[in-house]
């Protein structure tokens, strides 16, 4: 009886782990105003995540996204912190990716008409991890920050 619960929470435990918070707390814009969230990685020792930029034939990116059905939009391009460049034997060629952390600065958008009050927005990061013998099939984390819209 004591496998399946071990095995559940192996299951459960992710190399990756990921936050949203506001750049200067707290997390509040006025409709049709501007605010700057981050989006952080947590990776565990020994794993890594490749960085933003996609190159044929080469691994998965990270991809960052913001979910329609929401009143907030992405308003431009996305500050990544400086990824590890190095040549991938797997690949034959060089790539970038990120070990331990990586920080991402969105800028975000609210609607004109947003409604004032409380309100979630998310955050979609697709990405692959890799250690140094398996990468785990890509996934896509929603990641969510409560926001207050004032008028």
């Amino acid at each position: 009886m004591l496998a399946p619960v071990l095995l559940l929470l192996a299951f459960q435990a992710a190399p990756v782990q990921w936050t949203l918070t506001a750049a200067k707390p707290p997390a509040a814009v006025k409709a049709g105003g501007r605010i700057q969230v981050v989006l952080k990685a947590s990776i565990q020792e020994g794993w890594h995540l490749y960085s933003l930029k996609k190159l044929e034939g080469g691994p998965i990116a990270t991809t960052i996204t913001l979910p329609e059905g929401q009143p907030f939009r992405l308003a431009g391009d996305i500050d990544a912190s400086a990824p590890l460049s190095n040549y991938d034997e797997t690949f034959q060629m060089d790539v970038e990716s990120y070990a331990y952390s990586a920080t991402f600065q969105l800028p975000v958008d609210a609607a004109q008409d947003a409604r004032p009050g409380a309100v979630t927005l998310t955050v979609n990061a697709r990405f692959q991890a890799c250690d140094d013998k398996q990468c785990l099939p890509p996934r896509t984390m929603k990641v969510e920050l409560p926001v207050t819209i004032g008028q």
